[in-house]
């Protein structure tokens, strides 16, 4: 049996998202600096990304156009990580904790619980930043404009007569 609780658990959970803390920080910042204009706009539109660099992180801009009447579009911040640099974050947070990471497994195994997915999850409800698993390694990315916004903050204006 294992020496895990839920508690504990989300004792983990909590340790592998603050862990990222600094990256989804620099993210945040890299976001604020970035001035949204026609040029801008256009040169992504061109080439689909563009690189940001921000030492000593590197993030790509990105937009993603919906196809729709009137051009509407997304503008997302993106960073990406090693699938092991996690799996290494995760053993060492729960080795901090005095859990192995065979222990951690088996404990969700038994009770059907998913790691990564509730850390995916506390990401999100922290900070905002959605992430997306893949075999090499953990996509984030940090919507910084989407038009769906304006659109929709129009339509509920002329709802409520304003």
């Amino acid at each position: 049996m294992y020496n895990l609780t839920y508690d504990l658990w989300n004792d983990i959970i909590g340790g592998v998202i603050d862990a990222h803390s600094p990256l989804f920080e620099a993210m945040r910042q890299a976001a604020n600096r970035i001035q949204i204009s026609g040029a801008l706009i256009e040169e992504l539109k061109l080439q689909g990304v563009k690189e940001i660099g921000v030492d000593p992180w590197r993030f790509l801009l990105k937009i993603e156009l919906y196809g729709d009447e009137i051009e509407g579009f997304m503008i997302s911040l993106l960073a990406a990580e090693e699938l092991v640099a996690l799996e290494l974050m995760k053993a060492e947070v729960a080795m901090l904790r005095g859990v192995s990471l065979e222990d951690l497994k088996g404990f969700e195994a038994d009770h059907g619980l998913d790691l990564d997915e509730e850390i995916i999850e506390g990401m999100e409800e922290g900070y905002g930043i959605t992430a997306e698993i893949a075999d090499s390694g953990i996509l984030f990315e940090l919507v910084i404009f989407d038009s769906e916004d304006i659109d929709n903050s129009q339509m509920g204006s002329q709802a409520w007569g304003n």
